[in-house]
């Protein structure tokens, strides 16, 4: 597996060098005020015209200019929290997507782009890395550990303000990730969010949502939460998240699955009216950061801030 099973040497992490005043405001703010993270990046880009089939990270480093405007234009519609286009961009995932610039420089380029839209947060987006194991203490196991340590340092040595473990479908998967994490975040915020079925289940081991809260939650996640699930099971999840933990819930649904046009285009149908009224229960079951998934876009981000701000007004 070459340089994804190679572990970047502990000496070269240095934890001083991160973002703490970031950090301070969103410590400030979690917990007491409902915020607004960003809309998704990866459908936006891959939406489109022709880059169905371009890998959503390497725009990045070819057009670094278009991610940084889908960055302000959630902001401009009122995101609070900005989430770096890295989703898929570990080194295994990268070089599964034949994307040649290398790790850092793709990370480093996604942070800088996120941090040009001037919110006071941006924290660093990390999904499954796509290496498969079975057993501890094997290659691939150590490549596991490697590619979510580099991946996470990578994002906070650049500016990020903490780390989002989102997308994770099964405990096994998540503890490793959130491990290997949290050993170079040195305090360094990590939240963790899960992709669930209509009943409220993790879509890989079947787990319910609270035992899979409460296991973020004793590991050290700083709030937990669901992403790219229906509206309905989201809305559904918010006060049984709630009443399972203690620390902040997030919720941030996709907008289902999209269309695929003739020439191959993908199209998602936005619903904005049905988001904002859903983030009304959210904010009444304690719901503390809101959003969208895939296919959501600007257009229902600005919906969720138009709710929260009506609810700021009462």
């Amino acid at each position: 597996m070459g340089e994804i099973e190679h572990s970047v040497a502990q000496d070269r992490f240095d934890p001083a060098r991160f973002d703490r005043a970031g950090t301070a405001w969103l410590e400030e703010h979690l917990g007491k005020d409902t915020l607004l993270m960003q809309g998704p990046m990866g459908s936006e880009l891959i939406g489109q015209v022709g880059s169905a089939q371009v890998p959503p990270a390497f725009w990045n480093v070819a057009d670094p200019h278009e991610v940084e405007r889908i960055h302000w234009m959630y902001r401009t519609v009122g995101a609070d929290i900005m989430l770096t286009n890295t989703f898929q961009a570990s080194g295994p995932a990268l070089e599964r997507d034949e994307v040649r610039a290398g790790m850092e420089r793709v990370n480093r380029a996604a942070v800088a782009c996120a941090l040009h839209a001037g919110a006071p947060c941006t924290l660093g987006s990390m999904g499954p890395c796509g290496i498969s194991w079975l057993a501890d203490d094997t290659p691939e196991y150590r490549a596991v550990i490697a590619a979510y340590r580099e991946q996470a340092y990578a994002l906070l040595d650049a500016g990020c303000h903490g780390i989002v473990l989102e997308t994770f479908t099964a405990l096994r998967e998540l503890e490793a990730a959130l491990g290997a994490v949290q050993s170079v975040a040195d305090g360094m915020p990590v939240l963790v969010s899960y992709a669930i079925d209509d009943e409220g289940n993790l879509l890989g081991d079947g787990l319910n949502i609270e035992a899979a809260c409460m296991f973020a939650e004793s590991h050290g996640a700083r709030a937990v939460g669901v992403n790219c699930c229906s509206l309905e099971a989201a809305t559904a999840a918010v006060p049984r998240m709630v009443r399972a933990v203690s620390v902040p819930v997030m919720v941030r649904p996709n907008a289902g699955d999209p269309q695929v046009d003739d020439e191959g285009q993908l199209h998602w149908y936005e619903l904005p009216d049905d988001f904002a009224a859903a983030c009304e229960r959210w904010c009444a079951d304690g719901a503390l950061i809101v959003g969208g998934c895939c296919g959501t876009g600007p257009r229902t981000t600005c919906a969720l801030s138009g709710c929260l701000e009506a609810r700021a007004r009462r």
